[in-house]
């Protein structure tokens, strides 16, 4: 039995998905260490549904602090991206997404592919697929 906290979570996700969701296409690729990435035979490309985002972030670079020497910490403006999927759209996939994985977005004429660089999910089923700048278009 769904709780109606549950039902309520999966109607605003449909409605978020509805509203600002695009197609996007997952290729699942295995990765190594010193070995270029290639497909994997394992999990087939899917098309997938979901909300892009990317944004402005701030990181911050850790350091050594001795005494009143270092004040503050060094921090970085980078841009975040990321691509969030319900847990319906996940569950049609049949395969987890993976750190590695591509995703590109053919809607967007001209716009990179991204490589996953890793994945977060919720306690309700929902996966956010953390996004980077792919540097081959291969």
């Amino acid at each position: 039995m769904v709780s109606p906290f549950d039902a309520l979570d999966g109607l605003m996700s449909s409605a978020v998905e509805t509203a600002y969701g695009e197609a996007a296409i997952l290729t699942p690729r295995v990765s190594s260490q010193y070995v270029q990435r290639s497909a994997d035979d394992n999990r087939p490309a899917a098309n997938v549904w979901g909300v892009f985002s990317a944004g402005p972030g701030e990181s911050q670079i850790k350091g050594q602090a001795s005494g009143g020497e270092f004040s503050g910490s060094t921090r970085m403006q980078v841009m975040r991206a990321e691509f969030w999927m319900t847990a319906a759209q996940v569950s049609a996939l049949g395969f987890a997404p993976a750190r590695g994985d591509r995703i590109a977005f053919p809607g967007r004429a001209g716009s990179p592919f991204y490589a996953v660089s890793g994945v977060q999910h919720t306690d309700m089923g929902d996966t956010a697929l953390i996004l980077v700048r792919e540097d081959q278009p291969a």
